[in-house]
């Protein structure tokens, strides 16, 4: 039983990671409408940039 809840935890931790790396590629390659209300992104976000 302790073995299964593990492999579950491990399986919900990697959809989390894998959900947040998604999001955080939609805001480096989204820019705000209102662009004088964008704050400047990390430096590690614009590694993520697809174009």
């Amino acid at each position: 039983m302790k073995n299964n809840l593990n492999t579950v935890k491990a399986t919900i931790m990697k959809a989390i990671v894998s959900r947040s790396v998604k999001a955080a590629e939609q805001n480096a390659n989204s820019a705000c409408a209102w662009w004088i209300n964008q704050p400047e992104p990390p430096k590690d976000l614009k590694k993520l940039r697809k174009f």
